[in-house]
């Protein structure tokens, strides 16, 4: 049955950058700048999302490096833009803009011209194009040669070329994917390359874009366009079409640029595990350990003095977004690192794992209001002590999902909990020994600590030799962002690690 959860209510932007008029820093030349980006949320620490190529000598750049961001449309997402000159001492400051994702996709063609400002001086102007993409499972792989191509560099050079892939789209070319250059050579061969029909026409395969062959020139000089064309996937895979004539841009012939070979690839997606009766185990584990103060007392983060305290919050924000993941909202929940002392519950003493429900062979509930209400009901009725212990809650987790591997069933269980684990090391080796699993787990941390051990555990993932697929995740709770944030969060890693787990299967 199809899930009530759909990826496609993600809105990812692609966003084109240019300036023009900017000052000229240097004595001799002219600036080299390069632009770095931040992303900021209100309320969240200020992000780091990259920095473009330097452009040589060029105070009216057009910078091929891109940015890719989500957008969501009840966040403020804030875009700050900081444009350097790159020199022999460092670099030097050339001025700034700021603007919002919503201000650029609210205008015309989602293009907007910021002024770029130096200590409250005007300092040129910041273009920014925003393409919107969704996600993409057509490809074409294919490779590129020239023929005799026209001689750029005079009578002892020859031409340095490279080809630079543009999609058209509102009344603008966006530079959506380059080649390597090749030095002093009229007749390349490109290495073979794959993009996304997506990126490339926007999967319509009769929409036209465009190839440009351009010579590349050192630093000081500005790079020369040889020649450029025109054409469609239709042309080229249903037409047959591999040879195209290069135009000049004052016109005129200028070579021939041939596709060596070619061939569309169709990657199932997330869409398509839907489609196909893919459904979701959905469970949710709550840290009831001592170090998270006693509840009698208001500094417990599970305190009951409050209303509604930070667990509660988080409980609710989480499996308000989880519950979409199941198409009967069912929600199993178990409590961790304390005594359950249960009417109906038949265990003793301190327990690493007890069903809240009290019940193991019944431990669902249905929709976060329900979950929410056994959270309070039980919050009385459960001793806080011991520590946490998580290798019990994973190997069940584990053990569900193993049962699940030759069925449509797949398996994300969350973690609420404080930075304090005991048992660390065999956590990362069990999560470790998961990868190949259909789960995900994801541990949401509550409170102000750093979480700097539990982070670390996707650098270990990212390390393994040879390569494992990682389905763990890891967020921190922030109240009053929690659900946009998760639900984005959600929308970006859980998508990639169904796909990842079901692509191991094929491999």
């Amino acid at each position: 049955m199809q899930q009530i959860y759909h990826p496609d209510e993600r809105i990812n932007i692609e966003l084109f950058l240019a300036a023009r008029q900017l000052p000229n820093l240097e004595f001799f030349s002219k600036s080299d700048p390069y632009l770095e980006l931040y992303y900021l949320i209100p309320g969240q620490q200020e992000v780091f999302l990259g920095k473009t190529e330097v452009a040589d000598c060029n105070l009216d750049p057009n910078w091929e490096q891109t940015f890719n961001v989500e957008y969501q449309p009840e966040l403020t997402q804030i875009l700050k833009f900081q444009i350097f000159d790159q020199n022999r001492m460092g670099r030097e400051f050339m001025g700034d803009a700021q603007t919002t994702i919503k201000d650029i996709l609210q205008q015309k063609n989602s293009l907007i011209s910021l002024q770029i400002k130096k200590f409250e001086k005007e300092a040129g102007i910041l273009i920014c194009k925003a393409v919107k993409f969704k996600e993409s499972n057509h490809f074409v792989q294919w490779q590129f040669s020239g023929i005799n191509l026209k001689k750029m560099d005079g009578i002892f050079g020859k031409t340095d070329p490279f080809l630079k892939f543009y999609l058209f789209t509102e009344g603008v070319w966006c530079h959506v994917y380059q080649t390597e250059y090749l030095k002093d050579n009229l007749n390349p061969q490109w290495k073979q390359f794959e993009v996304s029909l997506q990126r490339l026409c926007f999967n319509d395969e009769n929409k036209k874009f465009k190839v440009e062959c351009v010579d590349k020139h050192e630093k000081g000089k500005y790079n020369q366009i040889v020649g450029s064309f025109e054409t469609t996937i239709d042309e080229i895979f249903n037409k047959n079409i591999d040879s195209f004539q290069l135009i000049q841009p004052k016109g005129g012939p200028s070579g021939i640029i041939k596709i060596v070979n070619k061939k569309k690839i169709h990657r199932p997606n997330f869409d398509d595990f839907i489609n196909q009766g893919t459904t979701f185990n959905i469970i949710i584990g709550i840290d009831y350990s001592s170090h998270n103060g006693v509840p009698q007392f208001p500094d417990s983060l599970h305190t009951y003095i409050e209303k509604n305290n930070i667990y509660q919050q988080a409980l609710n924000d989480i499996a308000k977004v989880l519950e979409d993941y199941n198409i009967n909202k069912l929600l199993a929940l178990y409590g961790m690192g304390a005594e359950p002392q249960f009417s109906n519950y038949n265990g003793i003493g301190y327990q690493t794992l007890f069903p809240l429900t009290g019940n193991f062979q019944n431990p669902q509930v249905i929709g976060y209001q329900e979950a929410v209400k056994t959270y309070q009901n039980r919050l009385r009725e459960i001793v806080f002590k011991g520590d946490l212990q998580l290798e019990d809650f994973i190997k069940y987790l584990q053990t569900i999902a193993e049962n699940n591997a030759t069925k449509l069933i797949y398996t994300i269980a969350v973690i609420l909990g404080q930075e304090q684990i005991t048992d660390l090391k065999q956590v990362q080796n069990l999560i470790l020994s998961g990868s190949k699993l259909p789960c995900s787990l994801i541990y949401v941390g509550v409170g102000d600590n750093n979480f700097k051990e539990i982070k670390q555990i996707t650098h270990l993932i990212d390390s393994q030799d040879p390569p494992l697929r990682n389905n763990f995740s890891f967020y921190q709770y922030q109240e009053n962002l929690a659900s946009c944030i998760l639900k984005k969060n959600l929308m970006n890693d859980l998508p990639k690690q169904v796909v990842s787990y079901h692509q191991q299967l094929i491999l």
